[in-house]
């Protein structure tokens, strides 16, 4: 080799040493530099007991093939000596057992174990509660409405293996509808479940105007729910408050032993359900108005929400008891449905043993309902007015009852009962309707019942009765009297019964029929109008013993009576007929008491003369009367009449301006009264065909068909025989005899032939 060749390879060698040492150097410092790039964004510096700090953290909990949560950490830190991790930007994912959660629990540091896998944070936790659907929706829709349970406090721990999270600090959640707070909270995250230990509060918002306040929009207003503990539970949808809880509202207050709040999907106040809990005091809504306290227990009560937040029905179940400053209720359940957006009541329906009371402490007066079914109706359903009962109902047989200040009392039933009110809300017209049934009781008095197919009751301001109309095949009962009518009026305050449309009154031996009859309850006063027939079946009409066998019976246009005296006086064409006896005159009056009849003006009679002893066989004549008046006494079977009296048979006749009729009773014709004597005095006249007698007095027998003239100058004057006269005159019809005594003591026997 060369020298110059080998000073040649000498100069490449040195120059690709230097290019190697270059590089060399340069790799080098490239590495110094990383490493100063690397130690100033690291960690800071481990402490004597750390082995080493790593970049994220992720671990899962898996039953088969499903998730339950996942654990997810941005850094994590392992510390020498001990089997603890510290977690920093710490999420937790819960899916849940059936994978329809997406729950996340947010916090910024935690305390790991390696050994049981529990995670303690103990700075502020935030927890995300949503179903997995909620979620996936949530990502697809940005405009979708949220339905997350935010749920924020601090100290909690996290256990792996039963994904339990727990903590004992004070605790605050939210929802669409509301919010809450309690101290202590675990929340059970397989279940879905989120419980707060103690001091629970929950408060739920409205945005439905107050029912009667001026429209001011949708103000939102609160309901303020306390308990002694709270579950929420997310799969279930459901709110569980443990009792003593106690819901209170601007106007109203729920106390009870549990209470349950229902969600819907949304996570928005669907149901709420109170029951008495283990407390086992029954659930109870209070408020308060101008006048008093009012109440409704149950032992449940449901009230149903809508979407908007307004209630929509109201359920009771279970010995519900309702009371208020006028009256309580009682029912087995019940179902209150609510105006639209207004939460005004619209309609309520009472089912069980349904019984209403009510009662005016002013007045002294207290009215009831009893039935099975029932309804209220209100109207409203505006905003700014407030709702009033419109129309009560029942559904099935109902029975009403009033009590009244002086103690009187009213009962009412029928098929169905239904209630009409005023505008102001108060009850004025109820109506009756199937098998009306009436009861009337008043002190010192027998009880007056009535019934009818219908009927309507007027009611005053007060709630007592103040008119009761029945319709269709009234019958009434009042003490032995009864009555039938197509109508009957009862009018409180003047303690009155009108019948009205073929109405018939009866007692234990009478019968009184006319298109109308009223009855005054208190005084006893009876008048019927229209056409009036009184039928008296023992044969007496309480005063005229006319027979002992038939019936006898009174018309007339008009008829006045009173219970208490006996007394009844008919007027217009007033007609007495029993047998072949009849009366008639302008009036007939009898009374009972004294069994005594007065009959006047265009008196007007036939009765039946008494047989002869000579001719027992034969047929009774029948004698007509006339007179301006006529009075008869039973007790002594005598009619006195008076004012241009006359009384004739077939063969003759008596006038004069006063007479008297006896009787006797006849053994045939069903033992009918027959004149046996007539006494005329004050001026007599007396015919028979032709002849013609006057005297002061005339006596007429019947059993020896002889006439009596005395007083005055007795004359009896014949065509043919010429003119008698004396101190008394007495003549036979049967043998045409007269016998005249002269007043000297001498008797003087004349015969007379008789034109027949």
């Amino acid at each position: 080799m060369k020298r110059s060749e080998a000073a040649r390879y000498a100069r490449w060698s040195a120059v690709v040493a230097f290019v190697l040492a270059g590089i060399t150097f340069g790799i080098y410092l490239q590495r110094q530099w990383v490493a100063h790039v690397e130690k100033k964004s690291a960690p800071p510096s481990l402490a004597e007991d750390k082995e080493r700090q790593s970049i994220g953290l992720t671990f899962s909990k898996v039953e088969g093939n499903r998730t339950i949560f996942t654990v997810q950490a941005s850094k994590s830190t392992d510390f020498k000596g001990q089997n603890v991790s510290l977690l920093e930007d710490v999420k937790v994912t819960v899916f849940g057992k059936s994978g329809d959660r997406n729950d996340v629990i947010h916090t910024h540091s935690c305390n790991y174990s390696k050994g049981d896998g529990a995670i303690q944070c103990s700075g502020e936790v935030l927890m995300e509660l949503q179903s997995a659907a909620a979620a996936e929706r949530a990502r697809q829709e940005s405009s979708s409405a949220p339905s997350v349970v935010k749920v924020e406090t601090s100290g909690v721990t996290f256990e792996r293996a039963t994904g339990r999270a727990q903590t004992v600090a004070p605790v605050k959640f939210s929802f669409p509808d509301g919010s809450g707070e309690g101290l202590g909270a675990v929340y059970f995250s397989e279940e879905g479940v989120l419980r707060l230990v103690k001091d629970a509060r929950l408060d739920l918002e409205s945005t439905a105007p107050v029912a009667g306040a001026k429209a001011q929009g949708a103000a939102a207003r609160e309901v303020a729910v306390r308990g002694s503990s709270l579950e929420f539970g997310k799969n279930s949808r459901t709110v569980v408050m443990q009792g003593p809880v106690t819901a209170t509202t601007e106007a109203q207050q729920l106390t009870a032993g549990e209470l349950v709040l229902i969600l819907d999907a949304q996570n928005r106040a669907q149901r709420l359900v109170a029951t008495p809990g283990e407390q086992g005091e029954l659930p109870e809504v209070t408020s308060q108005s101008a006048r008093g306290k009012n109440s409704l227990k149950a032992e449940k009560l449901t009230c149903n929400l809508a979407p908007e937040r307004w209630i929509q029905s109201i359920e009771v179940e279970g010995n519900v008891q309702g009371s208020s400053p006028t009256g309580t209720l009682r029912a087995e359940r019940g179902e209150l449905e609510m105006w639209p957006r207004v939460n005004q009541a619209k309609l309520l329906t009472l089912r069980g043993n349904v019984l209403l009371q009510t009662q005016d402490a002013k007045a002294g007066t207290s009215r009831s309902l009893k039935t099975n079914v029932m309804q209220m109706a209100f109207q409203g359903g505006q905003e700014g007015q407030a709702s009033h009962l419109q129309r009560a109902e029942t559904l099935e047989h109902g029975t009403s009852e009033w009590v009244d200040a002086a103690g009187a009392h009213s009962k009412l039933e029928a098929d169905k009962l239904a209630m009409d009110y005023d505008a102001s809300g108060k009850a004025q017209l109820m109506t009756a309707t199937g098998s009306v049934q009436t009861e009337r009781e008043l002190k010192g008095r027998p009880t007056q019942t009535a019934s009818a197919t219908r009927g309507t009751v007027k009611l005053e301001p007060t709630g007592e009765w103040s008119q009761m109309n029945l319709q269709g095949s009234v019958h009434l009962k009042d003490a032995d009297r009864t009555a039938e009518a197509q109508q009957g009026e009862f009018a409180k305050a003047a303690q009155t019964a009108v019948l009205t449309g073929q109405a018939v009154v009866r007692d234990a031996s009478s019968e009184t029929r006319a298109p109308k009859i009223t009855f005054w309850q208190a005084t006893g006063d009876v008048e019927a109008e229209g056409g009036v027939r009184s039928t008296d079946f023992s044969g007496q009409t309480g005063t005229m013993h006319l027979s002992s066998s038939l019936p006898a019976n009174i018309t007339a246009e008009h008829l006045q009576g009173n219970s208490k005296t006996g007394r009844a006086l008919y007027t217009g064409h007033a007609r007495l007929w029993q047998g072949p006896s009849v009366l008639e005159a302008d009036s007939i009056e009898l009374l009972r008491g004294t069994r005594v009849m007065n009959a006047a003006g265009n008196v007007r009679g036939v009765f039946q003369q008494a047989v002869t002893a000579a001719a027992p066989n034969k047929k009774p004549g029948l004698w007509h009367v006339s007179s301006g008046t006529l009075t008869y006494w039973d007790a002594d079977s005598r009619a006195h009449l008076e004012k241009n009296v006359v009384v004739q048979s077939e063969d003759q006749r008596m006038r004069g301006p006063l007479l008297d009729l006896f009787f006797t009773r006849g053994e045939g014709n069903g033992g009918t009264a027959q004149i046996s004597r007539a006494v005329g005095t004050g001026g007599v006249i007396v015919e028979q065909g032709d002849r013609r007698g006057t005297a002061e007095k005339g006596v007429y027998t019947a059993a020896d068909q002889k006439f009596v003239l005395s007083g005055g100058k007795p004359t009896l004057f014949d065509p043919e025989q010429g003119t008698t006269s004396g101190r008394e005159l007495t003549f036979f019809l049967a043998d045409d005899t007269i016998v005249v005594d002269s007043g000297n003591g001498s008797r003087t026997l004349t015969k007379h032939r008789v034109q027949r």
